[in-house]
């Protein structure tokens, strides 16, 4: 859905997503999919790393609704981070919350400092899934928490052609890696009681959903914000991404560990 030659997250690409999927969001699911991520976790008092925040809206959900005490928000996007600082003071969120700007590679923060790592559809941008669970490991406090949600593919073989073909579309680095995949780099980071969930049929309702609103009632709000040309263009890659989901190739997930004291 790369609709910008602004990064892979632009002004535009901030608007349309956000339009879609609610305001902070660049992802499906809204807060629903977050409290499912963290069902029967307890967050209160927790501080949070947020890696691949974007906009913020997981992060200001897990305060408000949650109870963590700060929630630091990374992302390699400069815009979704000023989308997110800018939000932090219009809800009047900005002693809890802190956003930066970091680059790809290892996480910026000192060993055994975070009690909770969160991530909601980020990691994908990321080709070593090995390498992110070790240094989540080395973020964590002993005992902390890893909580994830994913796109994934069903497995680690090379990508069928439709599935090839979608990624292309989709204009963005996508980096899709399967459950198993997680479980045995977490596993090898020293992290225990995994916990794995595939979403695939959930979404693949919801994206149904989604192609009719762009083509429907919403298709004039689309037209407005990112004109007829890319509106079309993004219903293209949406009905490609149905596509891939009705496969079972395209596999969204959750998973969630304890780091082992």
């Amino acid at each position: 859905m790369s609709i910008t030659d602004e990064g892979e997250y632009g002004i535009k690409q901030i608007m349309f997503l956000e339009s879609v999927w609610g305001e902070g969001f660049l992802s499906p699911g809204g807060v629903e999919e977050i409290d499912l991520v963290v069902k029967g976790l307890d967050l209160k008092g927790k501080t949070i790393l947020d890696i691949g925040c974007g906009c913020g809206g997981a992060a200001f959900h897990l305060l408000r609704q949650h109870g963590a005490a700060h929630v630091t928000g990374v992302d390699v996007e400069p815009l979704v981070i000023e989308r997110a600082s800018a939000l932090a003071v219009q809800y009047g969120l900005t002693s809890e919350t802190t956003f930066n700007t970091v680059e790809p590679g290892p996480l910026p923060f000192a060993d055994h400092s975070m009690d909770m790592i969160f991530s909601k559809d980020a990691f994908l941008h990321i080709p070593d899934k090995e390498a992110l669970m070790q240094d989540c490991a080395r973020v964590l406090k002993p005992g902390g928490i890893i909580a994830a949600s994913d796109w994934m593919r069903i497995d680690d073989n090379p990508p069928s052609a439709q599935m090839r073909d979608y990624i292309k579309s989709e204009g963005l680095d996508m980096h899709m890696c399967s459950l198993e995949r997680y479980r045995n780099a977490l596993a090898q980071a020293g992290f225990e009681d995994i916990h794995l969930l595939d979403r695939n049929a959930w979404y693949h309702r919801k994206a149904i959903d989604e192609v009719a609103e762009l083509k429907g009632p919403l298709r004039q709000t689309f037209v407005n914000l990112i004109g007829e040309n890319d509106a079309d263009h993004v219903t293209e890659i949406w009905e490609k991404m149905v596509g891939v989901l009705a496969l079972g190739e395209h596999r969204p997930g959750h998973f969630r560990a304890r780091l082992g004291k």
